[in-house]
């Protein structure tokens, strides 16, 4: 190519364009093809670095895809098997909450036939409300208080006078969801543990207590009785073990669980739970 100046017409190639000693006025570059602008030095810097930048992007972008969607996966294979394991230890439960509930009823069948057969309709009542929250991994706390007030009137029915039974409920504790069947296992295992060993029985509690600064509610199950030595009288109870994995797997470090002697002839479990899992 050639272009012109003051000094007449001077041949212009692709290498000239690459030397960088090369000046080109501005009038000059005006006249210069497209393509022999971006042969130009400065153009070239120009094209890779933004090529390079691209580039950059897209190895960043790829690469955090990826990752996410590793990440995703691993969540995914996480929730899974606790979901399996939450499944066997529901299934662990309500066997064993049937087992008691019989061995109840037993007991009242030579003693008042009447009684028993009461007791034998509080119970499919539990069983069907059971196996309808069975599927759920979550349910309100009023639907578990319907469970409650139900066991209690059958445990009501075994031990009369012998047991008594108070709730002193916070009224935001409707807003949060509990495992099904958590709160009744706490209250089976206080009468299982506590009332059952008291020639004189006992009372069971059921409190709840809205902790604000974490958003958290506190349930506690008071009932009479001791602990010794961190231990029942009579073994651990079945139930907390199955409700200590249950809140670890649903709630992780966000909840809580305690159990102990409040006082000399009390003992006290306390559950904390987020509002969300």
């Amino acid at each position: 190519m050639v272009y012109e100046t003051s000094q007449g017409a001077l041949p212009l190639d692709s290498a000239s364009l690459l030397n960088p000693e090369t000046v080109i006025t501005e009038g000059e570059t005006a006249k210069l093809t497209l393509f022999e602008q971006l042969l130009m030095p400065v153009n070239l810097i120009s094209i890779m670095s933004t090529g390079l930048i691209v580039y950059f992007i897209w190895c960043t972008i790829y690469f955090m895809f990826h990752y996410v969607e590793s990440y995703n996966q691993t969540l995914k294979y996480e929730a899974t098997i606790n979901e399996i394991e939450l499944n066997k230890l529901k299934s662990q439960l309500n066997p064993h909450f049937i087992f008691n509930a019989l061995n109840s009823i037993r007991a009242l069948v030579d003693e008042d036939p009447r009684k028993s057969k009461i007791a034998i309709t509080q119970l499919s009542t539990i069983l069907r409300n059971s196996l309808i929250m069975d599927k759920k991994r979550l349910i309100p706390f009023t639907e578990e208080m319907v469970t409650v007030k139900d066991y209690l009137a059958l445990e009501t029915i075994r031990f009369e006078e012998r047991l008594q039974t108070d709730f002193r409920l916070h009224p935001e504790s409707y807003r949060f969801e509990v495992p099904p069947l958590m709160v009744q296992t706490l209250v089976e295992n206080a009468i299982k543990h506590g009332i059952s060993n008291l020639a004189a029985g006992g009372e069971v509690i059921v409190e709840t207590a809205l902790l604000k600064e974490e958003d958290k509610l506190a349930i506690r199950i008071h009932n009479s009785g001791q602990y010794i030595n961190g231990q029942p009288r009579k073994g651990t109870g079945y139930g907390i073990e199955n409700t200590k994995q249950r809140l670890r797997l649903i709630f992780g470090q966000e909840a809580s669980f305690a159990i102990g002697n409040e006082s000399a002839d009390m003992v006290l479990t306390e559950v904390v739970i987020p509002v969300k899992p």
